[in-house]
């Protein structure tokens, strides 16, 4: 059930009555049935992956804090139970074919036999969810939920289940379960993301991915600098309409409900460096691995060790640890995304940056130091922007082919000489998008410009002290504007990060 769907709207609007028609103690009953309801609907196969990373993580949790097993072997179990599954399904294929690969280049004549297993949807999300609560209850940060059935709403939520955002237990479950009243005002906000959200997927996304997708079949096609530059950029703004628009239609209808969930973009496209890209792009993801990974990696074991030998050398006690912790993260971040090595080194593109941006804090900072009118200007922080921009629709050039082969082509088309046809096909394409295409990025990233410049204000909060007939006249427009100038449909329901 795809949010984008008409069978998803009158689902969640039977949803939405429902809520709020009973009464605050069995709402999250509702919720838990829907929620089951909503992940079946792809298949009832999924259930059986849901329903085992639940009972593991809820056993697990439950047994730490009642003492029943230590949290040390309580954490273990809960990460090798989920992480294991996540392993089998998601990248056993991956495994096999690297090992077989390995045992021909040594000369051993056998091979693991070909593996193909259904990846159910959502699975890498729910499962960071999960284990990232048993972490929590393990450090005594929260504790246990002893009720199953409120556990199994937790991991399941279907508003972020397929996509994230990655939920914190500490922020969602006392919204899930507390007493709440209906919020008018909340639930007019929540539609309106909604709305925003579709607009960003049918008007945008949709759009730009009719016209830029037979690209990716035939790269040989295209050649030129001009050209794949300009096929990147289009890519960058397609995945970011769909994954953002993603989440605000999940933010929306969760918000309806009364439940706020974690944001996960902050106008990512201004953002001033790769680091800060990535507090701004997929924040949850981020966060995860900062608290579950990179942070127990610098403070513990081997690096720990690696700090203390190096202790009479301060810089390069605090460097050392932190780039390898970083290097290990980013490899892990590129692996979360998929089953090939295209996409570890799209996490290692990513994580060289990071990484250079630590080891060249020093001469940063003096530069910063010493000439505070330039750093300070809005012409260097464009150029920051610009800058950032670049690195990150280069990285996609790794990202969405999924294929390192046919990424050696794309740079190498990029860099061959003109060919007249390929630059041509662009031009139609951007042409015959132009009115289409380009009105509706300007609008969204005339949005994010407000958004940025102004964090704490709203749009939402501005429109709603317009008159009533100017607000639905707007409604109405933007209504009229995406039924009719719009692309949905078949071939346009599923949404970029399905895939993960």
């Amino acid at each position: 059930m795809v949010f984008t769907t008409l069978e998803f709207i009158v689902f969640f609007a039977a949803v939405f009555v429902a809520y709020w028609a009973l009464p605050s103690r069995a709402r999250w009953g509702l919720l838990l049935g829907a929620s089951w309801l909503f992940y079946a609907w792809a298949s009832p196969y999924y259930l059986i992956f849901l329903g085992v990373t639940t009972v593991v993580t809820y056993l697990a949790a439950v047994g730490m804090d009642a003492k029943r097993i230590s949290r040390k072997w309580g954490g273990v179990g809960a990460a090798v139970a989920t992480i294991g599954m996540l392993v089998v399904f998601k990248y056993l294929e991956f495994v096999f074919a690297n090992v077989n690969w390995l045992m021909g280049a040594v000369g051993v004549h056998a091979a693991l036999p070909a593996v193909k297993l259904l990846l159910p949807i959502g699975l890498s999300f729910y499962v960071f969810q999960s284990l990232g609560y048993c972490i929590d209850v393990q450090r005594e940060i929260v504790p246990a939920e002893r009720n199953f059935f409120k556990h199994a709403l937790f991991v399941s939520y279907f508003p972020q289940i397929l996509q994230g955002p990655i939920g914190d237990y500490g922020r969602l479950a006392p919204q899930l379960f507390g007493k709440k009243t209906f919020d008018y005002e909340q639930a007019v906000y929540g539609i309106q993301r909604v709305a925003w959200g579709f607009f960003k997927k049918v008007m945008v996304a949709n759009i730009i991915a009719d016209r830029i997708n037979p690209v990716w079949g035939a790269v040989g096609d295209y050649p030129g600098l001009i050209c794949w530059s300009a096929i990147l950029v289009l890519y960058a703004i397609q995945l970011y309409a769909d994954f953002s628009g993603y989440m605000d239609i999940a933010c929306g209808c969760s918000q309806m409900l009364g439940v706020r969930l974690d944001e996960n973009f902050q106008c990512p496209y201004f953002a001033k460096s790769i680091a800060d890209f990535w507090r701004r792009w997929h924040i949850t993801l981020g966060a995860w691995f900062k608290n579950y990974v990179f942070y127990p990696l610098l403070r513990g074991g081997l690096l720990a060790k690696l700090r203390k030998r190096l202790k009479g050398r301060r810089k390069l006690a605090n460097t050392v640890p932190t780039v390898l912790a970083l290097f290990v993260v980013w490899f892990l971040i590129g692996l979360w995304h998929g089953a090939d090595w295209s996409y570890v080194a799209y996490g290692l593109f990513h994580g060289a940056f990071i990484i250079l941006e630590v080891v060249l804090a020093p001469v940063t900072d003096r530069f910063h130091a010493r000439c505070p009118a330039l750093v300070n200007g809005k012409g260097y922080a464009f150029f920051q922007m610009a800058r950032t921009f670049a690195i990150v629709t280069i990285g996609y050039a790794i990202f969405k082919p999924a294929n390192l082969a046919t990424t050696g082509e794309i740079l190498r088309q990029m860099f061959s000489a003109v060919d007249g046809g390929g630059v041509y096909q662009i031009q139609y394409t951007l042409h015959h998008s132009f009115i289409k295409v380009f009105a509706w990025i300007a609008f969204m990233f005339a949005v994010d410009a407000v958004h940025y410049a102004r964090p704490n204000g709203t749009i939402r909060a501005w429109l709603r002290r317009w008159p009533v007939a100017a607000r639905w006249a707007v409604y109405v427009a933007g209504l009229w504007l995406m039924v009719f100038y719009g692309e949905y449909g078949s071939g346009f329901e599923q949404f970029e990060y399905f895939k993960f």
